[in-house]
């Protein structure tokens, strides 16, 4: 064989040997990128399903409804769905407040099951109660 075809063989194989050492670095990297996202998008679910929680809540001065409708807007969310909490701390008469609360803990490259932690998001939403309890 030709020194430079032995060299040519020489730098191909090399190559294929950096690749494969970088490789691994680059999914990793792309893998976080995307659970970046995957938490974005859950954060702000959360975020809009109080609003929407409280909204209802607001409105009807039905603890229940208020809890069906967070929920509903969270249906979205990969794992397990929030713990909704509605709370009316002054009383349940027009004027007073209505909190809804909503954790979740959201599952880190689902795939694997616990072998990695969750990431725990809470969300807290207060409004005026626009009608006296029924």
């Amino acid at each position: 064989m030709h020194p430079d075809q032995l060299d040519a063989r020489r730098d191909s194989g090399q190559a294929a040997v950096e690749f494969a050492l970088v490789l691994p670095v680059l999914l990793l990297v792309i893998l976080a990128i995307c659970q970046v996202g995957v938490a974005l998008n859950c954060y702000l679910v959360v975020t809009a399903a109080s609003r929407d929680g409280a909204r209802r809540g607001a409105e009807t001065n039905d603890i229940e409804d208020a809890r069906r409708a967070a929920l509903k807007a969270a249906e979205g969310l990969p794992g397990n769905p929030p713990e909704v909490q509605v709370a009316c701390p002054d009383g349940r008469d027009r004027g007073d407040r209505v909190t809804v609360t909503l954790v979740y803990r959201m599952p880190l490259l689902e795939g694997l099951g616990r072998l990695l932690p969750e990431v725990r998001f809470s969300r807290s939403t207060t409004m005026i109660l626009e009608r006296d309890a029924q």
